[in-house]
């Protein structure tokens, strides 16, 4: 099978059932009739800009905004769902991981669309720091963000 085919049938699969190790993905391929290794899977998956989330993998999709919530905080939200692995809190910094090479990308959208009581923002290659007003705005903000990353609205 060619690698744009094999490609194509990882985004199927994906389309469907996201949320995958690359072990389970080849597993699949496999009774698709692909036998693959672990290190193709994981070259396929970075080539059709999946990305690892908490649960798995998944395809960054480009989906429509909810028109319930307000233009650029969809915007946001779509890309904390797309790019966010994680989230996490150091005191009143709140630190996001991303897949790597994506921190900048996604700290721009913060930047775009900033969230309430945070004053600054700080991106490397795969993680950002979100400098926040207080402890409490630190959780808030957390909160929010780790909804987001399961799915649901910030």
């Amino acid at each position: 099978m060619s690698p744009n085919r094999r490609r194509q049938l990882l985004r199927e699969i994906l389309s469907k059932k996201q949320g995958l190790s690359q072990d389970e993905l080849a597993d699949v391929l496999l009774q698709e009739g692909v036998s693959v290794t672990q290190a193709t899977v994981s070259r396929d998956l970075a080539f059709i800009g999946a990305v690892r989330g908490p649960r798995g993998y998944r395809l960054v999709e480009l989906a429509q905004g909810d028109a319930s919530v307000p233009p650029g905080k969809s915007d946001l939200f779509r890309t904390v769902y797309n790019h966010v692995i994680s989230v996490d809190k150091a005191h009143s910094i709140v630190v996001v991981k991303t897949a790597s090479g994506h921190a900048q990308m996604v700290a721009s959208a913060f930047d775009k669309y900033p969230l309430d009581g945070v004053v600054g923002t700080v991106a490397g290659d795969d993680t950002i720091f979100l400098a926040t007003t207080g402890v409490k705005s630190c959780g808030q903000i957390l909160k929010a963000l780790d909804e987001a990353t399961q799915g649901g609205r910030m």
